[in-house]
């Protein structure tokens, strides 16, 4: 039977706790408790970090070709990635029997979408253990301004804490993330985003503009600026939203530049 994502949430808070000091989980003491050793090495494009099983022990392939180019919080990110495949009781048992969880390997595409969206929530719940993150984050400015205090904090990736940000519910958000050629990438929001307007999180109808977050990027980079925010109203992002009408809220538009690898526009909303 397959593990809810609120059941492996709370496993992996749960580890995350046992191991969390000064706020930053020791993911390395996790996996030598559960006797799984590191191998870093060159594999090109193929893959940034990898579970595999050999010889009844399991080994977490770090590919040192793509992770040279990431922050360190996105290194910390894809162990505990790897880690959630291992926590998590079906992903072990495939690959215990030498069952790929490659979407290249032995699964259609909908399997390997719904094991990535379980270690990529395990990830989250390991590195930010729920109820210390919104402790922590109740502290702190509403938005990005907080957030990257948070990322910071737990040593983790600004895409993660972002999206923990949001699941969390901790403000009413919606989080555009975008791609290195400034196109869509995908959007989700908070539960209270979704309620004030009646939108259902997996069916967001984004009003996209490409130019726009090119010249976003452009002044980012000419700034310098770590991010930048101004204010926007709603319908600047929601289609189904009128310009003008009682449904048009104001709310503070930030972007973010995720490196090389494009970036995230968050828009939340005091209500």
């Amino acid at each position: 039977m397959h593990q809810s994502l609120d059941d492996i949430a709370d496993l992996a808070e749960e580890i995350g706790n046992r191991f969390i000091f000064r706020g930053k989980v020791n993911l390395e003491k996790i996996a030598k408790g559960e006797h799984i050793c590191f191998i870093e090495s060159n594999y090109d494009n193929y893959f940034i970090g990898q579970l595999v099983h050999y010889l009844k022990r399991f080994y977490i392939l770090l590919n040192t070709d793509l992770l040279a180019q990431c922050e360190f919080g996105r290194v910390r990110f894809t162990i505990a990635h790897e880690l959630g495949h291992y926590f998590v009781d079906a992903h072990r048992t495939q690959l215990a029997k030498g069952v790929s969880l490659s979407f290249q390997g032995e699964l259609s595409e909908s399997e390997y979408k719904h094991i990535e969206i379980a270690a990529n929530h395990f990830a989250a719940n390991l590195l930010m253990p729920k109820n210390h993150f919104i402790k922590q984050a109740r502290k702190l400015e509403t938005g990005l301004a907080g957030i990257l205090i948070l990322k910071a904090k737990y040593c983790a990736s600004v895409e993660c804490t972002i999206k923990h940000y949001v699941n969390l519910n901790l403000s009413a958000s919606l989080l555009i993330r975008w791609k290195e050629d400034h196109t869509f990438h995908y959007s989700w929001c908070s539960e209270t985003f979704a309620e004030i307007t009646l939108i259902k999180k997996h069916q967001i109808p984004i009003r996209f503009d490409t130019e726009y977050i090119r010249k976003q990027v452009e002044i980012i980079d000419t700034t310098g600026s770590e991010y930048i925010e101004s204010a926007t109203f709603l319908s600047r992002w929601i289609s189904t939203i009128m310009q003008g009408t009682t449904k048009d809220i104001l709310g503070i538009e930030q972007t973010i530049k995720l490196g090389d690898f494009g970036g995230i526009t968050l828009l939340t909303f005091k209500l």
